[in-house]
């Protein structure tokens, strides 16, 4: 932690440099300035996290000093030194919060006893601080995860606005999932995962059992990264497996696409069974390797895509036998497993997100692939994939969607009853046996706003409500009441539907009153 010293007399920054025990208490001299004027513009240089000053300074006295500062960067620890034993001087001091005040002649003793406490305290406020910064950015990835951003243009200001609440180094920059398994538990894996932070900023999620890492830098090379998490795994064994890295998302909206992408490369990889299951798997790698000189056109697969999303079940069965029987005649058989690979979880990510499907059948689709290379004729490998379609694809949509019409009512009902409460947008999706996006699509129909639109809108009327009935109510009481842990959070969300902030809107309401 860095230190300035300010002190008027050259002798006096000399002696209180000389007393301070440096090496043991982690302590870096960052400078000295002879009066406060000169520190006010050195401190936002010299990055300082302690202040050591003087109170009778010409130019700027060392009260003048703090309370100036303190607007510009009210993190900074102040020790307030002086050679007169004023009363008035203590008083001010406590009223601008320093951490204690010293009298000349300092006793060396007391001062790095002072300063073991501030480093002490500083730590702690450091790891809490860097524990919300990771939960706020776990909560971000989650919600836009789960869809509860709804349509990215509709929703485009709140997605921009929270995850600029991240305080990403690289708000711009590009963005890659990685997917692996790991026997740690979260908090020692970011630990472990430290090193990273040199070229990423990064959050840690949990998806569907398995780890998943999402990376920001401005400049993000995915070979790079792999390179980084084999060194990493190399020197904690055993860390990371089945490392599975997909493509590079340009801005996040684009990030679901890659953690999807992460994940199916990690399921394929995990059915493979492979002996080198520390080196790094590429989604893109194994994309191109599987389409590669495969007997399909952008046209067939975006008319087949449209099939499967409307649940046409014979166009799209149709559509399948053209590809793997009547296109594929004399096609190596190498080539075929890759096409029977391809479309099958091409096909189950689209019955997925439609809501066409359960995770679970995803995930069957994963494991299908990864043992259609292990049949031993090509009919065999046909008719894995077309059977997988044929048992999932309904005769009609109609019951369907009805159903899912009433399973979304039903979860508007319970939020209606329990907006107060946690509620997760997956564990509502997975009740109601749809995907996360296509619930969240389906809630926008019903309701005309989004599940987090919705869910917010019904929290700050609610608060709105307590103030109104009685405007004396401590804010972070109705925070609490209203589903809000984070007061930050709260305050943010409450002045983005009313255009105040939680205080003004009280302060409006006791005018109201009092008139």
């Amino acid at each position: 932690m860095n230190v300035l010293i300010v002190d008027d007399q050259r002798l006096s920054r000399a002696g209180l440099a000389k007393m301070i025990d440096w090496e043991r208490l982690g302590l870096i001299a960052v400078g000295e300035s002879a009066n406060g004027k000169d520190a006010l513009e050195r401190i936002g240089d010299t990055d300082a996290d302690i202040v050591i000053t003087d109170v009778r300074m010409p130019a700027m006295g060392g009260l003048e000093l703090v309370e100036k500062a303190r607007e510009q960067y009210p993190d900074i620890a102040w020790i307030i030194v002086s050679g007169y034993d004023d009363f008035s001087y203590v008083r001010k001091s406590i009223q601008l919060t320093v951490a204690d005040y010293l009298l000349k002649p300092v006793n060396p003793h007391e001062l790095n006893e002072l300063l073991s406490k501030l480093v002490q305290k500083k730590v702690e406020q450091r790891l809490k601080t860097e524990t919300e910064r990771r939960r706020l950015r776990e909560r971000f990835f989650h919600l836009l995860l789960e869809g509860a951003y709804g349509n990215a243009e509709e929703t485009e200001f709140e997605l921009l606005s929270d995850f600029s609440d991240l305080q990403f180094t690289s708000p711009k920059g590009k963005f890659v999932a990685v997917a692996f398994d790991s026997r740690l538990d979260k908090s020692t894996l970011y630990q472990s995962l430290q090193p990273l932070e040199t070229d990423y900023e990064f959050c840690l999620l949990r998806i569907r059992t398995v780890y998943t890492l999402i990376l920001v830098s401005a400049d993000l090379m995915t070979d790079r990264l792999a390179l980084a998490l084999q060194q990493i795994t190399i020197e904690n064994l055993p860390l990371l497996h089945n490392i599975s890295i997909g493509s590079i998302a340009e801005n996040i909206y684009q990030v679901p696409k890659s953690v999807g992408q992460a994940l199916d490369a990690f399921a394929i990889r995990n059915s493979y069974k492979s002996d080198n299951t520390d080196e790094p798997f590429f989604y893109d790698t194994m994309e191109n390797s599987m389409t590669a000189n495969i007997p399909l056109t952008a046209a067939w697969e975006q008319e087949w895509a449209v099939h499967l999303r409307l649940g046409n079940r014979q166009q799209a069965l149709d559509k399948l036998d053209e590809l793997l029987v009547s296109n594929s005649m004399g096609i190596q058989s190498n080539i075929i497993d890759g096409c029977c690979q391809y479309v099958l979880l091409r096909g189950a990510r689209e019955l997925y997100e439609s809501g066409l499907i359960r995770e679970p059948d995803f995930a069957e689709a994963c494991r299908l692939a990864g043992i259609i290379p292990a049949k031993l004729t090509t009919e065999d490998k046909r008719r894995e994939v077309t059977d997988f379609f044929r048992s999932r694809l309904k005769e009609t949509e109609s019951f369907s969607m009805m159903k899912a019409r009433h399973a979304v009512e039903n979860a508007r009902a319970y939020i209606d009853a329990n907006y107060c409460q946690s509620i997760n947008l997956s564990e509502l999706a997975q009740n109601s046996y749809m995907s996360p996006g296509h619930f969240s699509s389906l809630f926008r129909q019903l309701t005309g706003k989004n599940f987090l639109e919705y869910l917010t809108y019904l929290r700050i009327e609610h608060a709105k409500t307590l103030l109104h009935t009685d405007p004396n109510r401590k804010i972070g009481e109705v925070a609490q009441q209203c589903g809000y842990q984070d007061m930050k959070y709260f305050r943010k969300l409450f002045k983005r539907h009313t255009g105040l902030t939680p205080a003004s809107f009280k302060e409006e309401l006791r005018s109201d009153q009092a008139d």
